[in-house]
């Protein structure tokens, strides 16, 4: 199984709910542009809302979120988990929440599966473990 510590770096590598809609000062993670695993950018939801339409950021996330291009790592009953996929999320920029109604994670950040694999992948039990994640 994934150590703690990973899911930790793979947390404080992404990016909450509210970057995403670019609500708070702009932000970078994931290492250098060059080299980047993390092709997540701050503020790419409200670009999608402007570019597309009313409603297009929040099926964006949903989307990318359902098709595991991005995964979601949040806190559910005061522990750093992975979110399953969630067919109809719903999202909350304060406490960063994502859930279905009934089962909610706060705290939650996102991360690129191309970061999520460099990372995590180094771990082939958790990946064996874990393959429907993924």
């Amino acid at each position: 199984m994934i150590e703690a510590v990973d899911l930790n770096q793979l947390w404080e590598n992404g990016y909450s709910i509210a970057e995403l809609w670019g609500f708070t000062e702009p932000v970078s993670r994931g290492g250098p542009t060059t080299n980047n695993d993390h092709l997540i950018l701050w503020g790419i939801l409200s670009i999608v809302e402007d570019q597309v339409s009313h409603g297009a950021g929040h099926q964006y996330l949903r989307d990318r979120l359902w098709a595991r291009d991005w995964i979601a790592i949040g806190y559910l009953d005061q522990r750093l988990a992975i979110l399953p996929p969630i067919k109809d999320a719903k999202f909350g920029r304060k406490p960063s929440a994502v859930g279905d109604g009934a089962t909610n994670y706060i705290d939650v950040r996102i991360v690129h599966a191309g970061l999520f694999l460099a990372i995590a992948g180094s771990s082939s039990a958790f990946l064996a473990k874990n393959q429907t994640l993924l």
